[in-house]
This record gives C-alpha cells, structure tokens and sequence, in this order.
C-alpha cells in the first residue's frame, strides 16, 4: 500500500509504502504518478514495506516504464529510502542502470528518510 502526499512549495512527492509490497501495487502507484501532474522530487519510502515479492525482472521492466515516463521529470530527483538489505540492493540496481543510461533524471539511494530528504532539497 502507498500513500502519496504532494508538497507543492518543494514540487516534492513522497510516497510512503507499508505493507507486503506487490509488483502490480507498485505499479499502479508509479503510473498514476505519471498520469497525473509528477513534480520534480520524488521520495519512496519503503521503510515499513516488506519487498520480498519484487523479483529482479521486476526491477527491470521498472526501470524501462520509468526511463520512457520520466521525461516529464526531466532534471529532477528521486530519492529512494530502503533500510532493509534487499530493498537497498534492488533500488541500487534501479540506480546503478539510470546511472548508466540516459535516465532523464537523478536518483539516490539511502537507508536514513532524513538523508534522503536532505538530498532532494538541496541546492546543486
């Protein structure tokens, strides 16, 4: 499960996941993001999720909706807070081929919310 809430002074979205975490729930978190209006920042909290149903294929059919849908962010941030060691791993993997690839925006990987939120908002 996701909860989604916009912070339109920063143009920052964060969603917070709980829960067993499902490929398709993911999914339709992601894509009504894009649908909608996406801001510039995005933060994805999977501190209180449980991700041991995300396959590594999953991670990668991710990356190319995303690369494609990601335009719209052109020049943003996504930071991703994973304290867990199979969630970090995974959104590493996600950051290891945007940072290979032409990826229309920037993303991070932290295992601290703060950390994360103080990367999004800094000043480059």
């Amino acid at each position: 499960m996701a909860e989604t809430t916009v912070d339109t002074q920063y143009d920052l979205t964060i969603h917070k996941y709980s829960g067993n975490l499902t490929e398709q729930g993911l999914l339709n978190t992601i894509q009504s993001f894009y649908e909608d209006s996406p801001t510039l920042y995005t933060l994805c909290d999977y501190s209180d999720a449980s991700i041991d149903r995300i396959s590594i294929a999953f991670v990668r059919q991710l990356y190319s909706m995303v690369q494609k849908l990601g335009f719209a962010r052109q020049g943003g941030k996504t930071a991703v807070v994973a304290p867990e060691d199979l969630g970090y791993g995974l959104a590493r993997m996600f950051q290891i081929m945007s940072d290979t690839d032409d990826f229309p925006f920037e993303t991070r990987v932290f295992r601290s919310y703060d950390e994360a939120k103080q990367w999004l908002l800094e000043k480059e």
